[in-house]
């Protein structure tokens, strides 16, 4: 099919129109987030200025510190595994799945693994300004939620 320049002009102008459309959102007082034209309330939402996630640490007898990588905690992509361990922190699973966490850690061979005696699953509180624009990986604040010893057999 074949359209003209004006009709060209007109759907062009249209379909613009139509996607700048959302953007009148940013300055109503309730903003209403559609599917599929979205203002994006994701970059523009006001945020607080520390984020709190859940995950695991590890600790030797001499009690150094180590990151517990996703992947030792459950099965799955790295947001479905961080779904699981969220849902269970919030429940009154905590316990039994660190226990789970614990246990499988104790059949890892290698280091860091082999060295562990026990994990904690714990609430990590972390500044995201200082976080991404000054590198400053540490958590502000950190909330135990279970602990478990690792038992080798």
């Amino acid at each position: 099919m074949k359209y003209s320049q004006k009709q060209a002009t007109l759907i062009s102008i249209f379909i613009i129109a139509l996607v700048l459309s959302p953007v009148i959102e940013n300055w109503a007082s309730k903003p209403k987030d559609n599917f599929p034209l979205s203002y994006y309330p994701m970059f523009s939402r006001e945020r607080k200025a520390t984020y709190g996630l859940y995950y695991f640490v590890g600790y030797d007898s001499a009690q150094n510190r180590y990151a517990i990588p996703y992947k030792a905690a459950g099965t799955g992509g790295f947001n479905q595994v961080r779904r699981q361990i969220k849902k269970a922190a919030r429940s009154d699973r905590a316990n039994a799945f660190t226990q789970k966490v614990a246990e499988r850690i104790a059949k890892k061979k290698g280091y860091p693994y082999s060295n562990l005696a026990r994990i904690e699953l714990v609430k990590g509180y972390y500044h995201l300004e200082k976080y991404f624009l000054k590198k400053d990986t540490l958590p502000v604040h950190e909330r135990k939620i279970a602990i478990h010893k690792i038992k080798r057999r």
